[in-house]
């Protein structure tokens, strides 16, 4: 899928220091389950940096259900929570950076399931370790179990008799700049608009619109992780975006005239977090 580079503004700012309820998107797994011990993650929760150069967010939940889903981009059984309903799925610059180690939620024990599309996991296993990109949510057999694509789970050792292991939040492994996916059903509508932000490093905590020289306006993130502006603008002049990480980095970027942008393909950021 083409891409729409932005090239006309970015701005990189270095800081210190209720789920809703599963739709028909939701992933599966098979009978059984185990209990659990984690934390999700927050603003408020402290990061720490791994020997593999990672940062761990929040507590490991350690000895839950790891089920064959299967999670894939071609949503071959289950629709992905994290992106359009409308039969479109990931875009393949996309798919092309995160590779195909993939995962869905608990949907309804991790708290605010939508807030951590497109963030990253470590998944441990038979003494392996992988990194996963959180791309759905769902109804899960076992508290804080997840589903994984079938490259994870045999990266990791995993069969229907051995389908325990342990997974933590952790900063993506990503060198390429942030992506903005618009949703291409509401291009015809520019007085407002919803977006995924995809490939960041570190966990998004806000988006943020400007339009010209008026104020910062916060956008709302939905249940598919999407984030919608503020209506009653008109955005077709071109806007800034603002978007914020768990540790209080931000990164603005220019979108363009909306004329010249192709709502349906991903525009590519300047920078990413650090």
């Amino acid at each position: 899928m083409r891409t729409e580079p932005i090239g006309l503004l970015v701005l990189l700012i270095g800081c210190s220091s209720s789920s809703p309820s599963p739709d028909a998107r939701a992933t599966s797994g098979a009978s059984g389950s185990s209990g659990s011990s984690g934390g999700s993650v927050s603003a408020q929760v402290a990061a720490t940096a791994d020997d593999g150069g990672f940062i761990d967010y929040g507590t490991p939940y350690v000895n839950v259900n790891m089920w064959y889903g299967p999670v894939d981009f071609a949503e071959s059984q289950y629709t992905n929570a994290c992106g359009p309903d409308d039969g479109s799925h990931y875009p393949q610059t996309i798919q092309s950076l995160y590779g195909n180690y993939l995962i869905g939620l608990d949907g309804q024990n991790i708290a605010d399931p939508q807030s951590h599309c497109d963030d990253c996991a470590r998944l441990t296993a038979n003494g392996i370790s992988i990194i996963a990109h959180v791309i759905t949510y769902g109804i899960e057999n076992g508290v804080d179990a997840i589903d994984l694509s079938p490259q994870a789970r045999s990266a990791i050792g995993l069969s229907n008799s051995d389908w325990t292991g342990t997974w933590q939040f952790v900063s993506c492994p990503t060198k390429a700049p942030i992506y903005y996916e618009f949703d291409g059903r509401d291009w015809s509508n520019t007085w407002y608009f919803r977006i995924w932000i995809r490939n960041h490093r570190l966990p998004v905590m806000s988006v943020e619109s400007q339009v010209g020289s008026a104020g910062w306006n916060a956008a709302q993130q939905q249940s598919d992780g999407a984030w919608q502006s503020v209506s009653g603008i008109d955005y077709s002049p071109g806007f800034q975006i603002r978007v914020t990480a768990i540790d209080g980095q931000q990164i603005v970027d220019t979108i363009p005239a909306l004329s010249s942008v192709n709502p349906a393909a991903p525009v590519e950021g300047q920078a990413n977090f650090q």
